[in-house]
């Protein structure tokens, strides 16, 4: 009866165990936030955007917004495109 009894006692402690582990380490990967830096480029003509944001992917940018701006001057309107990038903190 008492074998029987430390067996069970032994089970419990196993499984209690097993779960406070479990919580831990769900918690510490909950925890690792990213943090993120951002930069903004302008319009220039196309092959120059293209190959700057090339250049910025290839630093590890990405690409999350573009936002058209557009000015009067006189009687033209000038349109600029303004692109929002962020890459994880370095």
């Amino acid at each position: 009866m008492k074998s029987r009894l430390y067996q069970l006692l032994l089970v419990v402690v196993l499984v209690g165990s097993l779960l406070l582990c479990w919580t831990v380490y769900a918690q510490e990967r909950k925890s690792s936030r990213v943090l993120w830096e951002y930069t903004i480029t302008t319009s220039m003509d196309e092959y120059q955007i293209s190959q700057k944001l090339s250049e910025l992917g290839a630093q590890g940018w990405e690409l999350v917004a573009v936002r058209k701006e557009e000015k009067m001057t006189g009687n033209f309107r000038q349109i600029e495109l303004i692109y929002y990038l962020k890459r994880p903190k370095q």
